[in-house]
């Protein structure tokens, strides 16, 4: 028999991880009658398989190795063969594994993933970056990358195709969507501050942050509390007189879950307005109050006593509950009001007031 010629057109249809299908083309007035040897090599190892029509399907190769497809078409006698010809080409890596962010911030994210081919120490990894308005890719060499320039907020579908040694090569990808942290807060200030309640406010200025939902964690020395707002402000109620809180405002991207940092502000509420208070003693020129105080805090407060007539205002100021008010006009009509005062020292609740002719 005299020797095929060389089959001609050898390419591959498709290429994966651990399998490649090839085509090729034979014109011989005789490739009718021809079979097909088909030698795979790579660096450590060389098999042979058959196929009796123009393409096989050659499996159980590696993923992300290099190898050599040798086609001889073999005459009718099944021993004759044509000169091969050749293609070289890489496998698919497999998709990485274990992908995860590491660390997710407001403009960037710290992923990471697992490789474990024969070959992944030759590999390189392709990141795309998607969110509804824009895609792109960033390339990294190890088994992790940062990924930066992001918007806070917002959500990404992130990408990993490993990349064979050919830097061309992907395998499919796998994939990881999140969104990014929503920025702190901005001008975080109490518009009201009661005895029980609080009016916060504050703003936001992100891009997503239409979307946002907002978490307040309400402590003092007692408990944490938390509350949620779906607007740039919130009441907190069911607060303590005159106690010291600290309120912390997190914006929440649309996912309910994903967190900016805290923004936070230190007040204490307004105690309670003093009761029972009453002259036990009016003289000429002086006059003894006293009243009564029983929120929880008021082993803290300070009093502030205005002492005003037609003519002049003046203040004293108390650490107990009761005053001695001296200086004052014989005969004259004075309206003495009380205000606790909370452990900052500026703090006021509600005045009580009394009014008496000295």
């Amino acid at each position: 028999f005299p020797e095929p010629s060389p089959v001609f057109d050898l390419k591959a249809v498709y290429i994966g991880a651990t399998s490649v299908n090839l085509t090729w083309t034979a014109n011989d007035t005789a490739s009718g009658s021809y079979s097909y040897r088909i030698e795979v090599a790579n660096d450590a190892f060389v098999s042979n398989t058959t196929s009796n029509a123009t393409g096989a399907e050659i499996t159980g190769l590696i993923p992300g190795t290099l190898y050599t497809f040798t086609v001889f078409a073999v005459a009718a006698d099944g021993r004759t063969e044509g000169e091969g010809a050749s293609i070289s080409l890489y496998t698919q890596p497999s998709p990485v594994l274990d992908l995860k962010a590491a660390y997710v911030g407001a403009t960037s994210v710290n992923l990471t993933w697992t490789a474990n081919d024969m070959a992944s120490g030759s590999y390189s990894y392709r990141i795309e970056v998607a969110n509804d308005a824009f895609v792109s890719n960033t390339t990294s060499h190890a088994t992790g990358a940062e990924i930066t320039g992001l918007m806070p907020g917002t959500l990404y579908r992130f990408t990993v195709f490993a990349v064979a040694a050919d830097g061309r090569t992907e395998g499919e990808g796998a994939s990881i969507s999140l969104y990014t942290q929503p920025n702190q807060v901005l001008d975080l200030k109490a518009a009201y501050v009661g005895a029980t309640s609080v009016n916060l406010t504050w703003m936001a200025n992100d891009m997503a942050s239409g979307s946002y939902s907002y978490r307040i964690e309400v402590a003092n020395d007692a408990f944490v509390s938390n509350t949620t707002s779906n607007a740039t402000g919130a009441e907190i109620t069911g607060l303590m007189p005159g106690t010291l809180y600290r309120f912390t405002v997190f914006a929440v991207a649309a996912d309910g879950r994903t967190e900016g940092e805290g923004a936070s502000i230190s007040l204490y509420t307004q105690p309670s307005p003093v009761f029972d208070l009453k002259a036990v003693y009016v003289g000429a020129t002086s006059v003894n109050l006293t009243w009564t105080a029983n929120d929880t805090a008021s082993g803290s407060y300070s009093y502030r006593i205005e002492a005003a007539n037609d003519a002049f205002i003046s203040n004293m100021t108390s650490n107990a509950t009761g005053a001695e008010i001296t200086g004052l006009i014989p005969g004259t009509l004075y309206r003495f009001t009380v205000f606790a005062v909370a452990a900052d020292g500026r703090t006021e609740g509600e005045g009580a007031s009394i009014s008496l002719y000295t």
